[in-house]
């Protein structure tokens, strides 16, 4: 779940980016949540405190009572993860971003704010949240942390407590779970095209319905496809 919290005093604009990001995200198979305000509050701050989800901030600069600025220096303080873009209707308030070394990531000017200019930064917020994602499993008493985009897929192997993990670049990992508590760790790269097989969408080459195999980018296949999943499989990869 990515949440994005918009602070904007300005009843117009805050109805403006809030339009705005429905309307890019509908093109993202993306699960959010939006948070408006219209200044600083209570709500606010116990959102901040909470550092257990992403966080996309878009914060006015020019705030009554504490700034934009403010308010990300708060974030800063034990949150370096959540992204922060900020909005300004006085340009002269860039250097004041810059030196704020808040680690800001876009600084848009409500002139030019349209559809064209907040989904390029969505979109590369997107990108870069999806690549940052982690499956963390402990084997043979080591703690490993393997990114959602290097995995291909995960089978059940010999028990329903254990299953292996393929990755793109051949390595194989073995982990003491089922593959229904797996699946309810990862996101919506991945399916579960089998009672004893899941596989990351994203990575899918080719689906022969005909023999049940599915074959990835690298080459690699997997002929874990139930009958009763593949039409499911098929429509969700077009659609992802």
């Amino acid at each position: 779940m990515l949440n994005f919290i918009v602070c904007e005093d300005n009843k117009d604009y805050l109805r403006k980016v809030t339009l705005l990001l429905n309307k890019i995200m509908m093109s993202y198979n993306f699960d959010y949540k939006i948070y408006k305000f219209l200044k600083y509050d209570n709500n606010l701050r116990e959102i901040i405190k909470d550092t257990s989800n992403q966080k996309v901030y878009i914060l006015d600069v020019e705030l009554p009572e504490i700034s934009g600025l403010e308010i990300a220096s708060e974030i800063r303080e034990d949150d370096w993860n959540s992204i922060i873009i900020f909005l300004t209707a006085h340009n002269e308030c860039k250097e004041d971003v810059f030196y704020s070394r808040l680690l800001a990531l876009d600084y848009i000017s409500k002139n030019q704010l349209s559809y064209d200019r907040l989904s390029d930064t969505i979109s590369f917020i997107l990108n870069k949240v999806s690549e940052n994602k982690f499956y963390t499993f402990k084997s043979n008493s080591v703690t490993y942390r393997l990114k959602h985009n290097d995995i291909l897929y995960i089978e059940k192997v010999q028990s329903n407590r254990k299953c292996l993990i393929i990755t793109e670049s051949g390595e194989e990992y073995k982990v003491h779970d089922t593959i229904a508590n797996i699946m309810s760790q990862l996101g919506r790269d991945f399916f579960q095209c089998h009672k004893s097989c899941i596989v990351n969408v994203t990575k899918i080459k080719h689906i022969d319905t005909n023999k049940n195999i599915i074959t990835f980018k690298n080459g690699d296949r997997t002929d874990l496809l139930s009958v009763r999943h593949r039409k499911d499989l098929k429509e969700y990869v077009r659609n992802y």
